[in-house]
């Protein structure tokens, strides 16, 4: 059916914007913690609304009515404080992901998307398990795809996560204009408490500028169409510079890990070549290919640091999720996949 990947080598609407939803978060559960005051009592909220009118025309009763029953929503922040992808070591972060049942469902997801996957390697030159594994991680293939309000859960990162404000406040305008275009109802859109959306958990401006009408039937849908969430993460992989059928990872040896270890992890992009990598004492243990490539070192137990020579389509996975922890689960649950695809 497909070209099989051995070993690591190739190793994110249907709502509807101009009615408002009553009372948005104003209500929140008993486990979640919000302010007193709505958001439309922040001056910088105000401004928002102003912004939002002169740049995009977009209407400021509606906005206005939006963040007067809008509430902080704590939890969010909680969230976003305490990623898996960050805290959890890698042996313990992969084993959300690699398993026997969720291997399995993607071996069944791209068995009735065949026509898809091999559509899309000719169309777009990303290979098919990587996308049926980045679907698998970020939604377990559509079926996780997050039951937060998106524009709650954008508001409080906008306003109440300074770290990251700018970059909220900015998806959350690509939101709205999303949200308007596609005829989305403000405050039912259903996303991930970062306000990702579909089963490809795309960030709203990344659905603007990257998610495609795959099946062609007027409208792209990453919540109910495979065929668009394929179509949307070949594109997206290839606007980051995936290279088709390249090697992503290889193991490798370290001799002496206190030399190099100011390089283990460091950085988005390739560091060196083979050559000087063999000259720092750091060797592939497999098959590789020549090129640049970075060092990777992840636990595989509590006492056990393993190493990968990573080369750039690694790198361009991290630009789907920005840990590495992340995208070698995404490697090795493709590699699964493609190894059992023909069970």
């Amino acid at each position: 059916m497909y070209s099989r990947v051995l070993a690591l080598s190739l190793v994110l609407g249907l709502y509807g914007c101009s009615t408002v939803n009553n009372q948005v978060e104003a209500k929140t559960t008993a486990t979640e913690t919000i302010q007193t005051l709505p958001y439309i009592e922040l001056p910088e909220v105000r401004q928002f609304i102003d912004d939002m009118g002169s740049k995009h025309n977009y209407d400021r009763e509606l906005l206005t009515q939006m963040f007067t029953n809008t509430y902080k929503r704590e939890q969010v922040i909680t969230k976003s404080d305490n990623q898996p992808e960050v805290l959890v070591p890698y042996h313990k972060y992969r084993a959300n992901f690699i398993d026997p049942v969720r291997v399995q469902q993607g071996v069944a997801f791209a068995k009735r998307n065949k026509q898809w996957l091999d559509k899309v390697e000719k169309d777009y030159g990303v290979d098919w398990q990587i996308i049926v594994a980045l679907i698998g991680v970020e939604t377990a293939y559509g079926k996780v795809t997050g039951n937060r309000d998106v524009f709650t859960s954008l508001t409080t990162l906008s306003f109440d996560y300074p770290r990251r404000g700018s970059y909220f406040k900015s998806e959350l305008e690509a939101y709205l204009l999303l949200a308007r275009n596609q005829g989305w109802r403000l405050g039912e859109t259903k996303g991930s408490y970062s306000g990702a959306l579909g089963m490809v958990q795309f960030m709203p401006s990344n659905y603007m500028k990257l998610a495609v009408d795959y099946d062609q039937n007027g409208r792209v849908d990453l919540w109910g169409s495979e065929a668009d969430a394929i179509g949307s993460i070949a594109n997206y992989l290839r606007h980051h510079g995936w290279k088709y059928k390249q090697i992503a990872a290889v193991t490798a040896r370290v001799d002496k890990p206190e030399d190099v270890k100011e390089l283990v992890n460091k950085g988005r992009a390739p560091l060196h070549t083979m050559n000087e990598w063999g000259a720092k004492g750091v060797w592939a243990t497999t098959n590789y290919t020549a090129g640049k490539a970075g060092l990777i070192g992840l636990r595989e137990s509590e006492t056990e640091l393993d190493y990968w020579l990573a080369y750039d389509n690694f790198f361009t996975i991290m630009d789907y999720n920005p840990s590495r922890r992340y995208a070698m689960s995404v490697l090795e649950l493709a590699n699964r996949i493609a190894q059992h695809e023909g069970d």
